[in-house]
């Protein structure tokens, strides 16, 4: 398992990252911090090293309201040494107050609902009124956890970030379009890379299908020492 010093440098590189993508789409000169403490990393706007709390960053908007956004994460690394989130959460706020519109967030394995989901504020009285009726009487539909793709499919920042650009909510940095793509993709790449290694098996017979020979090096070292390729490509003659 890495080490807290490998952590330290995993969870500042994921830090600025955050930071970087906010400066040059939607914000100026938010600092996204981290902390590391024992086998455990925090990562999160204006994080406190004190307390480890975070708060919330202005967005750019051409509106008179003001837009907010407040992130934060815990993470560790796992036995192969990838840095892993535990628990993340991702919160929008309008106003001189803050007041809270939704927030999305992921902690790993829960068991009361679904680990990934969404949870919107508002009012809808049909809704209360079912939730009475079921017993929840206090409850708003802002307590309603509802799914958003799973540990590997949910939303990621530039997804949100990109919804709120494109309901013309926030007003981005002219090359945001690239920097979102780019910084996406690469997240993209890196859940698809946790799912082939959580799923092997699903993965190999995936690539059989697509005519590769796939092949564990370790099986392969004592007949070809210097062969570094693990994936083969059959001919179409083959």
């Amino acid at each position: 398992m890495a080490g807290a010093p490998e952590l330290r440098v995993q969870a500042r590189t994921f830090a600025s990252s955050f930071a970087d993508v906010l400066n040059t789409t939607v914000c100026d000169n938010v600092k996204v911090g981290a902390v590391v403490e024992r086998a455990s990393a925090y990562v999160g706007t204006n994080l406190d090293r004190a307390d480890l709390s975070t708060s919330a960053v202005r967005l750019r908007t051409t509106a008179r309201t003001k837009v907010w956004l407040d992130i934060s994460c815990s993470l560790y690394t796992n036995e192969e040494g990838y840095l892993t989130v535990a628990s993340s959460y991702c919160g929008i706020y309008l106003g001189d107050e803050q007041e809270l519109l939704l927030h999305y967030d992921y902690e790993r394995d829960k068991t009361a609902y679904t680990e990934a989901h969404i949870q919107v504020a508002g009012d809808h009285p049909m809704l209360e009124q079912l939730l009475r009726e079921v017993g929840r009487p206090r409850d708003k539909m802002k307590k309603l956890h509802l799914p958003v793709g799973g540990r590997r499919l949910r939303p990621s920042l530039e997804d949100l970030l990109e919804s709120l650009i494109a309901e013309r909510i926030l007003s981005p940095k002219v090359g945001w379009q690239k920097i979102l793509g780019d910084s996406r993709l690469t997240y993209r790449k890196n859940q698809i890379a946790a799912v082939v290694r959580s799923n092997q098996a699903t993965a190999i017979a995936t690539l059989k299908r697509l005519g590769y020979e796939v092949v564990r090096r370790e099986d392969t070292a004592a007949a070809k020492p210097a062969n570094k390729g693990v994936v083969r490509q059959r001919r179409s003659d083959e």
